[in-house]
């Protein structure tokens, strides 16, 4: 036993030292795909002034550009298993920036509203999870979870600095400035990063080849897309990733409007939420680990049941600066378990040889769940002049998604290791 745990600690630390540039890349480039979604609280307003729109309307933008996404995600994912990650990624988050920043040109027409998002939904789908994701689950095999927790912590790193960024940018540059300044920043840095780092094991090989340095190939396998996609298993991750990210991405767009409805002043509201992001990672390294060493089913449903205590105490003592802060430093423990508990359950039961269009198809549903969250958060604030009503009915979100992942059953011997 001593001996087998010896040589898995051995294999993982190999996998380290030898992909780590590719996952720290990913991590960055992970980032990208959620900078609209953590500057969306510190817009929304000013957003709100300049048009007079309703925040049903502002989020109806997000709501494009992820329901737009999500019927390019089997596509984006069966191109990256064909022509490799770093083909997609180096000019996807080229796009995403230049995409991004023309939201800059936005009027008080809704139809331009919609088309910018539109046209940054097609620009920037190569900076989608599957992306980064299906290079990661290629190179890491013993230490695949906490692989993809640190490439999924980009995400969480992006919800530390975007709303003080986009706070700052706001108030010293506009919200205009803001939408230039984010891509701006977030391209300079990563942009580089990427281009020089990133490569799964099928960008790998190639390179080698074009060296004429002949290497073993990384182990894949896995079962077929139909016999994947059409089991209970695949079913059930894709319920569960709808309904956390239904519950998860409600809160986020609108965390900083609901302590503001609270009574806690913006700026206040903006600090708080960017420490969701700390615990962010936290949790996901954390998760990541022990998906590697336990039962990735109860791991990953307990992580999905943790909001419950966030909402509970949002609802309970509103108004209140030290209990937001524990609400959403709990949060952040869960934030994005969706995204890391289907990322490795998909190689975990279905293996990697159709990794990106299997996690890329789950996506898209995830994606429409996500699109449709500000869309429904500001329609029950419209409606009902508070947000408790989209608090309350995102409790039973949470229980219907850990309920699923726990009851996932252990993989056949088939369908687990043909890797």
């Amino acid at each position: 036993m001593v001996m087998t745990t010896h040589r898995m600690t051995t294999a993982a630390a190999g996998e380290w030292r030898a992909h780590w540039p590719s996952a720290l890349s990913a991590a960055v480039g992970m980032s990208f795909s959620t900078l609209y979604v953590y500057s969306a609280g510190g817009l929304t307003e000013p957003l709100e002034q300049e048009f007079g729109w309703s925040r049903a309307a502002i989020g109806s933008g997000i709501s494009v550009l992820t329901i737009t996404g999500s019927l390019l995600g089997p596509i984006m994912g069966a191109a990256v298993d064909r022509f490799g990650s770093r083909r997609i990624a180096v000019p996807g988050v080229i796009g995403f920036c230049l995409a991004f920043a023309l939201l800059s040109l936005a009027t008080e027409s809704l139809w331009t509203w919609w088309l910018l998002w539109f046209l940054l939904a097609l620009l920037g789908v190569g900076v989608k999870p599957a992306v980064w994701t299906t290079a990661v689950a290629s190179l890491f095999q013993k230490s695949r979870g906490l692989a993809l927790a640190v490439t999924l912590s980009g995400a969480s790193l992006g919800s530390i600095f975007t709303p003080l960024l986009t706070n700052w940018l706001v108030d010293h540059h506009g919200w205009r400035g803001a939408f230039v300044g984010l891509p701006l920043i977030w391209g300079a840095i990563g942009v580089p990063l990427i281009f020089f780092g990133f490569r799964g094991a099928s960008d790998k090989e190639r390179r080698n080849l074009s060296r004429g340095v002949v290497t073993a190939p990384i182990p894949g396998g896995g079962l077929r897309v139909r016999d994947a996609i059409l089991s209970r298993r695949f079913t059930s991750l894709l319920i569960a990733a709808m309904a956390f990210s239904l519950l998860a991405v409600s809160l986020i767009v609108s965390l900083i409007p609901i302590l503001s409805s609270h009574g806690i002043p913006r700026g206040t509201g903006a600090g708080i939420a960017a420490t969701i992001g700390i615990t962010a990672v936290i949790g996901r390294i954390a998760t990541g680990y022990l998906l590697d060493h336990f039962d990735p089913r109860l791991v990953s449903a307990v992580t999905m049941a943790l909001p419950i205590v966030t909402l509970t105490l949002l609802l309970a003592m509103p108004g209140s600066v030290p209990l937001a802060f524990l609400a959403v430093l709990v949060m952040g423990l869960s934030l994005g378990a969706e995204v890391d508990a289907v990322a490795f359950l998909t190689g975990y039961y279905f293996g990697v040889r159709h990794y990106g269009l299997l996690f890329g198809t789950i996506m898209s549903g995830l994606s429409i769940a996500a699109g449709s969250a500000p869309l429904i958060a500001g329609t029950i604030f419209d409606r009902t002049g508070s947000y408790d009503l989209m608090l309350m009915g995102a409790i039973p979100l949470c229980l219907l998604a850990a309920g699923l992942i726990a009851s996932l059953g252990l993989p056949p011997k088939a369908a687990s290791r043909r890797e």
